[in-house]
This record gives structure tokens, C-alpha cells and sequence, in this order.
């Protein structure tokens, strides 16, 4: 099953935000006082939230200490059962998790709204600026490079405009990877990122606020 958690991130009253950060493992709180903006500290916590959200339902009961790292940063659970990746724009965060694919996965979403495209046309492969006609296609192809990027697990480190995203499929360095369409909002755009074919279609889950506090037992009174 490949299922997407999305919810919206709502500014918390500050003894709930407190409160539930301080449930969070230590090296995430850690994390988290180093956010100045009260949204990019939010969205970090929301992430976590979803992500027990998701694993609760996928059947399992790992904390979040279980997280491990690559050398390269991108984390995974050392059970290894499913995979997961999470990402935020907007007043959106998205969680994705499959048990199809426990490692090449990866997911991003991008807030669609005017840009000047010439501005970042050297991140792009030629075919892709051939074909940017529009700001909605740059978004497109933005977070296509993005769940690639993200799936494969080094980041920014791989030269964007090497990627070539003008179709569904992409070949990284001898590696597929296989892109779907998330649809949830008309003003985002969400692309996910796999080296496997899922078997069935993408599952969306939303989440409210208090369903995610409830995870960790904390009023939002």
C-alpha cells in the first residue's frame, strides 16, 4: 500500500506547541528550537505528527527514535518496513509511505503561484525549458526534480538540470524512477517519486489538528 497524510499547519496556542514538541525525541527538539519562523517550527513538528499518524495506520508502532540516517541525511526507520518521505509548502504538509518501496521514495509539493521562470531556467534540462511555456509548468517539473532528488536520497548534491523530467519516467544515473501526480489542492502541486511501479493507485489521507495531537495525547484546549 502507498497511502499520502496531508494536513494543514494551523499555528498552535504556545503551551500545546510546547507541549507536544517536548514528546518529540531529544535531537528533534533540538531540531526544532532552531526554527525562528513560527511556521517552518510548526511544519517541522506536523511532520512528525503525520508520520505517526501513518505508521499507526499502516499497522505498526515505531517511535520516532527508531529513525536512522544515511550519510547523505535522508532518514528511514531501522525496521525497515515501508518507506516514507515528507515535505511542506504552503500551508500544506504532506507525508507519504509505502510498503512497495522501502527506499528509492520521496515526495514534494510546491505552492503554485507567479514566478519569473527565466530566473531559475539553469536547474533545467533543455527539453524541460523547451516546454516551460507557463509558471504551472516550472511547478511541475520543480517537484518532479524534487521527488526524485529526494527518492534517490542525495539531494541537492545531484546536479538538478542532469534530470530530465518531461515524462512520467526518469532515469537517474542507470536508476528508474517512476512519478505520480498528487492531486489535493488546485494552488499545489505534489509529485511522488519511486523506483517501483506501484501495483495500486496512491491512497490520500487527511488529517485534522486534533487528530495528530491526540496521537501524543495533548489537549489543544
Amino acid at each position: 500500500m502507498t497511502a499520502i497524510y496531508y494536513t494543514i499547519c494551523e499555528k498552535l496556542p504556545s503551551h500545546t506547541f510546547e507541549k507536544a514538541a517536548s514528546l518529540l525525541p531529544m535531537e528533534m527538539q533540538q531540531k526544532i528550537r532552531k526554527y525562528i519562523r513560527w511556521q517552518d517550527a510548526h511544519a517541522y513538528l506536523y511532520g512528525k505528527l503525520l508520520l505517526k499518524a501513518a505508521i499507526s495506520e499502516l499497522g505498526y508502532n515505531y517511535p520516532l527514535e527508531s529513525i536512522k540516517t544515511t550519510k547523505y541525511g535522508k532518514p528511514y526507520f531501522k525496521e525497515n518496513d515501508f518507506g516514507f518521505n515528507i515535505s511542506h509548502s504552503g500551508e500544506y504538509i504532506v507525508c507519504v509511505v509505502s510498503t512497495e518501496e522501502k527506499y528509492n521514495l520521496g515526495v514534494d509539493i510546491e505552492e503554485v503561484k507567479p514566478i519569473q521562470v527565466d530566473d531559475f531556467k539553469s536547474i533545467f534540462s533543455d527539453e524541460e525549458k523547451s516546454k516551460m511555456n507557463n509558471y504551472s509548468k516550472f511547478y511541475t517539473f520543480w517537484t518532479r526534480k524534487e521527488a526524485v532528488v529526494k527518492a534517490d536520497g542525495r539531494g541537492l548534491q545531484i546536479p538538478l538540470k542532469t534530470i530530465n523530467t518531461t515524462n512520467l519516467s526518469v532515469i537517474l544515473e542507470d536508476q528508474k524512477y517512476n512519478l505520480y501526480k498528487v492531486d489535493i489542492d488546485e494552488n499545489y502541486m505534489i509529485h511522488i517519486a519511486t523506483s517501483t511501479k506501484f501495483r495500486e493507485n496512491v491512497k490520500y489521507f487527511q488529517v485534522t489538528k486534533d487528530r495528530l495531537l491526540n496521537k501524543l495525547c495533548v489537549s489543544t484546549q
